[in-house]
């Protein structure tokens, strides 16, 4: 006995009616607890990015701001899949306040929003430096609240093991260097001040600077002007949530992750020493 027309439209009504039950189950309304305890608000699909909840010194009067680690990107991402689950098309709002950190973790986080189905926008509360300040260029749209500001250097680096891996790691780190600077360069080639100069023209300007002031500090407004940032916040929220997805960015920004990077590897060179005397050392004794 077939399904007739009748039945086929009975059962697509009720697939829709159960879809929607599940979409309202996840979604679960406000809860306080959601913003404190895992930084999501379902309600408003807002993210936290702030010193992760979960770790050791956070809380602590005395301790450090922990900054960005796998904590925060394992909830980040996290996040975003969950919010993506509810509705797949609506905007996301990232508040970001955080003091920069691991270059893996960020860049973990900066994938996540490049793949990410809905649009999204960050709000960047405290200085965007560092780590943050390359994470936020991922996003559809990038604001900054004054009196935040953004910085750039090429951060800090250290580790610990055999010989070989210091060889090792000294590359990944020339590699991690190279595609931070495409990553600025790329942003600043289609917006901002230096858009009419080329991608190795504006890596030479940023690298310079940074070679000069170490830090190198933007205003909220002169973000703005060289490109970093696409408009200083000052409080319509309104206006970013009726943003869309920025196809042609998302698509820079993920060259910027594919493209293959190459460092060559040092040379060592061995100068052996000249001169009457030298000649007599290196003659063999017997």
């Amino acid at each position: 006995m077939g399904i007739t027309k009748k039945g086929m439209t009975q059962n697509a009504k009720r697939r829709r009616k159960l879809r929607e039950t599940i979409r309202k189950g996840n979604q679960g309304g406000f809860h306080l607890d959601d913003v404190h305890d895992r930084r999501v608000d379902r309600t408003g699909f807002i993210i936290y990015v702030f010193a992760d909840p979960e770790h050791p010194g956070t809380g602590e009067e005395s301790s450090d701001e922990p900054g960005v680690e796998y904590r925060m990107s394992d909830r980040f991402e996290m996040n975003l899949n969950v919010l993506s689950g509810i509705d797949p098309n609506r905007t996301i709002i990232v508040m970001l306040a955080s003091c920069g950190g691991d270059w893996n973790e960020g860049m973990r986080m900066f994938a996540a929003i490049v793949t990410c189905t809905n649009p999204v926008v960050v709000i960047a509360q405290k200085d965007a430096r560092s780590m943050t300040s390359i994470i936020p260029l991922a996003a559809d749209y990038f604001v900054i609240r004054p009196p935040a500001e953004y910085m750039i250097h090429r951060g800090q680096y250290g580790m610990s093991g055999l010989d070989q891996e210091a060889d090792t790691h000294d590359i990944k780190r020339r590699e991690a260097n190279a595609r931070m600077m495409l990553i600025y360069a790329t942003r600043l080639k289609h917006q901002g001040i230096l858009r009419k100069k080329n991608i190795d023209e504006i890596k030479q300007i940023l690298g310079s600077r940074m070679q000069k002031e170490i830090d190198v500090w933007f205003s909220a407004d002169d973000a703005v002007r060289y490109g970093f940032a696409d408009d200083v916040f000052v409080g319509d929220m309104a206006e970013l949530r009726s943003i869309k997805r920025n196809a042609t960015r998302r698509t820079q920004m993920m060259n910027a992750l594919r493209a293959r990077i190459r460092v060559a590897q040092p040379r060592v060179t061995i100068t052996m020493p000249r001169g009457p005397r030298a000649r007599a050392l290196q003659k063999p004794k017997h």
